[in-house]
């Protein structure tokens, strides 16, 4: 099994979302990525976060762990709830990510309507959204 991680950050009721490119296709997306050897699901989120956006995020409890198709393959990915402890987000690898931004439920909404969504992510917003968080 190949696993990932993702960072859920959401602020003000405004989920922090990265549009992936590096598949010659957008998929929206919560910062994240492969877990490398010797790296915990947590530190994983923390190095990802930290690659892509340029903050620093501290994990604060496992949403649950969500199977997603991507253009590498499926992988099981652990999604956590974190908050960013230093630093104001901005794209640190253009290569990957073309852009990001705060979205609110009906942005989300409207993402997964329109396919832009990432699996794992359509199944962790029920759970966002049974919790309140968005």
């Amino acid at each position: 099994m190949k696993y990932l991680t993702s960072a859920i950050i959401i602020k003000d009721k405004k989920m922090l979302l990265v549009h992936n490119i590096k598949h010659d296709n957008v998929r929206i997306e919560t910062p994240g990525g492969k877990i490398e050897e010797g790296e915990t699901p947590e530190q994983c989120a923390a190095r990802e976060s930290f690659e892509e956006l340029g903050i620093k995020i501290r994990v604060n409890e496992l949403l649950g762990k969500y199977g997603t198709d991507t253009p590498e393959g499926y992988f099981e990915s652990y999604m956590f709830i974190t908050e960013i402890v230093e630093g104001e987000p901005e794209v640190k690898a253009p290569n990957e990510i073309s852009k990001f931004g705060w979205y609110s439920k009906e942005d989300v909404e409207e993402f997964i309507e329109n396919k832009l969504l990432v699996p794992n992510l359509i199944a962790a917003f029920e759970d966002l959204k049974k919790k309140n968080l968005i």
